[in-house]
């Protein structure tokens, strides 16, 4: 017959934790009585640790109270005391995606999933609104990106009514050629990809008919751009990492679209809310520039969201929970762009 052993002591967490609880929670810096309580706790024991290891002769260098107050809390929750005048006084702009559309072979309009998509996304905005508030709704000069702002501005507007929201003005979408999708040069005229792919193909079947003569550069580069996605791939990832003749450059649509932006901005206070609806490829161009790196496809209605600082020159650009702080590239001109 085998005895098995029982454990009368409580496991070491709970010994710890009971040790920390008999000594109460003392914080060695003063917390803001605003301050929701769990990040206060966390305060409290970041700083204990931080007297602990500033005893330490292996401790980090800067390693205070202070840095530990700075650190300690996410910063979607508690901004440092050196951004929140900034973010306090900026603008607040997200370039969504349009919704669902019916295909990418000439300028369609939403599916019906779209439709709900765009709906949706303004009933979702609609929850970060606040009395006094001005809502924008500029996009595309597109049927896809106009139907998407007509849908997320209705989405705005119903939520605003069953939140009990009022005193927000709501304007109507408009269109704006800053946010317009990448362009291709089709027999010297500039127009976007979608469309594109109609005059691609009415003139390919030409030549293909009657096969007479060379294809011209744009044709090779249009049939390059398409293949791509018919063969599985991601075209937009070709067109971020080729250097094209006939497609307008990523550099260009960036540069393009944060003047767009600043435009914008300046002409608004931070009580301003600006929805642009627009394509994946300028969108996704965005943050490539901003994080350093391709970040991937945004799906249908999905965001990048961007707050300006009220000098109009710096911004923090924020895609799938990362954000980051850049100098708005149209700031400065070199030669090359001028």
């Amino acid at each position: 017959m085998t005895t098995e052993s029982t454990r009368d002591n409580a496991p070491m967490y709970m010994a710890r934790y009971a040790q920390r609880k008999a000594e109460g929670a003392i914080s060695p810096i003063e917390v803001a009585s605003s301050e929701p309580p769990f990040i206060a706790r966390a305060r409290a024991r970041a700083a204990k640790r931080a007297l602990v290891e500033m005893e330490l002769g292996s401790s980090p260098p800067g390693r205070t109270i202070a840095f530990a107050n700075e650190t300690v809390a996410p910063r979607e929750l508690q901004y440092p005391d050196s951004f929140r005048h900034r973010v306090a006084t900026s603008v607040d702009v997200r370039l969504i995606r349009h919704g669902q559309t019916q295909g990418y072979i000439s300028d369609g309009a939403l599916t019906p999933l779209g439709r709900w998509q765009a709906h949706r996304k303004g009933a979702d905005l609609a929850k970060g609104l606040k009395e006094g508030m001005v809502v924008k709704f500029p996009h595309a000069p597109t049927a896809r990106a106009k139907e998407t702002a007509d849908g997320v501005r209705g989405g705005v507007l119903s939520s605003l009514s069953r939140y009990g929201i009022g005193d927000v003005t709501v304007e109507d979408p408009e269109p704006n050629a800053a946010f317009d999708n990448f362009q291709v040069c089709v027999n010297g005229k500039e127009m976007d990809v979608t469309a594109a792919f109609l005059e691609f193909a009415n003139v390919r079947e030409g030549y293909n008919r009657y096969g007479s003569g060379d294809r011209p550069g744009w044709m090779v580069e249009i049939d390059r751009f398409f293949r791509v996605e018919q063969g599985g791939g991601d075209p937009i990832t070709h067109w971020l990492s080729h250097p094209m003749q006939y497609f307008e450059p990523s550099a260009l649509v960036v540069r393009r679209y944060w003047k767009g932006i600043v435009a914008l901005t300046r002409s608004c206070d931070p009580n301003t809310k600006i929805y642009v609806c627009a394509h994946s490829g300028p969108i996704r161009a965005v943050a490539t520039s901003a994080v350093g790196h391709d970040p991937g496809e945004p799906h249908n209605t999905e965001d990048v969201r961007i707050k300006v600082y009220d000098d109009f020159e710096h911004a923090v650009v924020t895609y799938r929970g990362r954000g980051t702080e850049i100098e708005i590239p149209t700031s400065v001109t070199p030669s090359w762009y001028a």
